[in-house]
């Protein structure tokens, strides 16, 4: 999405100085101070896997006050019925009144202007309540968790719903009037008005239990009307009963049947979505099954014609499922995956007539980003990195196009116009006219002083010249010039250094008078980030590898195991092209055979892949005997049946099944040319339910699980992930939560890489 901004953003690079971009790494670019001591600078953000963005700052020498000039926008969001477009990156979260363009900063969430710190991995997901008022945030309290919170934004006042919650997602789904809120806590869905959090005669949260399940268990499709799926049923619920509920919950049942599901319901891989008068549902089983089903209540001597329920079996890559709904109540469903390498989206719509009804294929770029409905459900927009499509809802005709700039996010303000988070502005379009009306500077691409010294102007690509005006507000300058930069002036000098902090490289400030003295323009963030060695411990040697160097660099390798089964590649593939990753895959012959495609695809997206021999059995075992022939001819195998099923080789790493390991292993895999991967973390994402009650303590949810890797990992660390999910019960599997994995290790400061990255920087 941000890779397009980066050609444009090239002048601004090259304004703000030369550099190595490093993998989420925040730098200082272009200082340029005025005698007044005040001093402009630029901040370039890396956003993993998406490029950077330059962000031009402020700052007066010796006081606390920073503002901020230009605002990215890596996510929009319309509130308010899209007369608020709420604007959030890495430095802060901020609102935008659509009428008078004036922009407010939410304080409650400290921006980085005022003392906060800049985001280093994914940008953090907040839920705001339609009307823009309440706002539910995830406040880390670990690498996987953290505390989920409700902030009352007219008052600035804090509630903790939750004391501990996954930070992979908020669990919390608003009522369209924003009247009410259903939220999840453990395994158990509750709901409240919001302003019951801040009441103290609220009514206690054991009498405000709606049942068990996830937040993916309902979905409103009406300001007071929600659906909830538990087993096998599917119940209608209002609003209004929630509060009888509360009252009298033991007594009153879950509302009324609204029909039933082919199977049991489960949270962790199934979705529904509603349709708007809520007499129908699209539901999901296990990212690979799409059904249709109108919701006729009790069901048991008559279901409805078989035809009118059609049936979608999605490819095995898909990675994620966006089910959608226009107007006249037709759904159409769109897929998320990574297909040759790249990133791709699929869609389908469903055709009915009298006596059946299909899903058939929609023709839509490849390259589609997001898709959204309007808020009548009668346009589509569909969002590339380079344009918005808008498409009539019931024919899917392109009404307009937006391609005025590169496309970073978009939201509809209303059904005639979107908000454009674009790379050089935000504005608001008005596709029926082709109108725009610009409210902020996305980026510029050059910046100084103007000939007074006291004011900021500015070049941007699609504004011209501009003059700053503050509150970060540009008015047109097409006669101001700009003074030459300065690094220096009577009583400062400025230069770029190195650091050992937050930042990847620190502005500092000399003083050019008595008794002089050095200072960080900016104070740095405490880190925790893990120490590197001295080099007195060594990588890895010989034919097996641990560990690469623990000094030097923060830098780990994420292995995934291909045993058997697939289940989590395709989330596995998606979020390791979404951050820019290569990692390395250690896939045996049964999954080979199994899956040729799937192997095909790892290679295809660039992987490093390796050898897990040719059978799953363990090595170890006394049942049959094992000698070196078995172990040479076992990879020799391998190689074999990888190169007919992709054309290519594997490296020369290895690990038996299970990891075991013995002298005879190891000996035989190094006459055989490999070298042994042995991790140096310990993870038990393989543990399920019926194991841990023969071997009780080992097992443990996936929170608690990527907690454990964050306290063992250190540089040069190899971390294990088993891909598919064994035979057993489990709450999650990491497999299908790796994004919660990356993301702690890359707010820790470290780079992903593959083992044979890990070995050359080793030595």
């Amino acid at each position: 999405m941000l890779k397009q901004s980066i050609a444009r953003a090239a002048l601004a690079l090259a304004f703000l100085g030369a550099g190595t971009a490093a993998f989420a790494d925040i730098a200082f670019f272009g200082p340029d101070i005025n005698p007044n001591n005040e001093i402009l600078f630029s901040l370039r953000a890396d956003v993993p896997g998406d490029g950077s963005y330059p962000t031009l700052f402020k700052k007066r020498v010796g006081e606390a006050t920073l503002e901020q000039l230009t605002f990215y926008p890596e996510a929009l969001e319309s509130l308010a019925e899209g007369s608020v477009l709420q604007i959030r990156n890495r430095y802060g979260t901020g609102r935008v009144d659509a009428k008078t363009g004036d922009f407010t900063w939410i304080r409650n969430l400290k921006p980085f202007v005022e003392g906060g710190t800049p985001i280093l991995g994914r940008l953090s997901d907040v839920s705001t309540s339609p009307d823009g008022r309440w706002l539910v945030s995830i406040e880390p309290a670990g690498p996987a968790t953290g505390r989920l919170v409700i902030l009352d934004l007219t008052r600035s006042l804090r509630f903790e719903i939750a004391a501990t919650v996954s930070r992979g997602r908020i669990p919390v789904a608003w009522a369209p009037d924003s009247s009410v809120l259903i939220y999840e806590s453990g395994e158990t869905l509750r709901f409240a008005r919001p302003e019951y959090f801040f009441s103290t005669g609220a009514i206690p949260e054991e009498y405000r239990e709606l049942g068990p399940g996830r937040i993916e268990s309902v979905d409103w499709y009406a300001p007071n009307r929600f659906l909830y799926a538990k087993g096998t049923d599917v119940f209608r619920i209002q609003a209004s009963e929630l509060l009888s509920r509360s009252l009298y919950g033991p007594l009153i049942g879950a509302g009324e049947l609204a029909g039933k599901l082919p199977s049991p319901f489960d949270p962790e891989t199934d979705r529904f979505c509603a349709s708007p008068d809520g007499t129908a549902i699209l539901y999901s089983r296990d990212k690979r099954g799409v059904y249709y089903e109108r919701l006729t209540g009790d069901d048991y001597v008559e279901t409805g014609k078989p035809a009118r329920f059609p049936y979608l079996l999605l490819p095995g890559n898909t990675a994620e499922i966006i089910p959608v709904w226009t107007e006249n109540g037709v759904p159409a469903v769109f897929t998320r995956s990574v297909e040759d390498g790249a990133r791709r989206m699929k869609a389908w719509r469903l055709a009915e007539s009298d006596d059946a009804a299909s899903f058939s294929s929609l023709d839509i770029p490849a390259d589609t980003e997001a898709v959204d409905v309007s808020p009548s459900g009668s346009w589509v927009a569909l969002r590339t990195a380079n344009s918005v499509s808008v498409r009539q809802a019931t024919t899917w005709a392109e009404k307009a196009l937006f391609r005025e700039e590169s496309v970073v996010s978009s939201a509809w303000a209303d059904d005639t116009s979107l908000f454009i988070g674009g790379a050089e502005t935000v504005r608001k379009w008005t596709f029926s006219t082709g109108t725009s009306v610009k409210y902020l500077c996305s980026a510029v691409s050059s910046a100084g002083w103007d000939q007074s010294a006291q004011g900021v102007v500015a070049s941007n690509p699609l504004a011209g010249k501009l003059s700053w005006v503050g509150g970060m507000r540009w008015n047109p300058a097409p006669d101001v010039k700009p003074r030459p930069a300065s690094g220096a002036n009577a009583a400062w000098r400025l230069y770029l250094d190195s650091s050992s902090g937050f930042y990847s490289n620190m502005l500092y400030i000399r003083s050019a008078t008595s008794p002089g003295g050095t200072t960080p323009l900016l104070r740095e963030p405490a880190t925790g980030f893990d120490p590197l060695g001295s080099g007195g411990e060594a990588a890895s040697s010989g034919p097996v590898v641990s560990h690469g160097t623990r000094a030097g660099a923060r830098e780990v390798a994420l292995v995934f195991d291909a045993l058997d089964t697939l289940e989590g590649l395709p989330d596995i593939l998606s979020t390791l092209d979404t951050y820019g990753i290569k990692a390395t895959f250690f896939i045996n012959g049964e999954f080979i055979r199994r899956h040729p495609a799937a192997a095909n695809e790892i290679v295809k997206a660039g992987h490093q892949t390796a050898s897990m021999f040719f059978t799953s059995w363990d090595l170890s075992s006394a049942k049959y005997r094992i000698d070196e022939d078995f172990i040479v001819r076992g990879l020799s195998r391998n190689e074999d049946d990888f190169y007919i099923a992709t054309g290519q080789e594997l490296s020369l790493l290895w690990h038996a099944p299970w990891y075991v390991s013995s002298p005879l292993i190891l000996s035989s895999a190094e006459k055989a040319g490999y070298r042994t991967v042995a991790p140096d973390v310990t993870v038990l994402d393989w543990v399920t339910r019926e194991q841990d009650a023969k071997m009780p303590g080992l097992y443990h949810d996936t929170a608690w699980i990527i907690e454990s890797i964050m306290k063992q990992k250190r540089p040069g660390s190899i971390i294990p992930v088993r891909i598919g999910h064994p035979v057993g019960t489990r709450s999650d599997w990491l497999c299908d939560e790796t994004g919660l994995l990356v993301n702690a290790l890359v707010e820790s400061g470290y780079r992903i890489v593959t083992v044979d990255t890990l070995i050359a920087h080793s030595r």
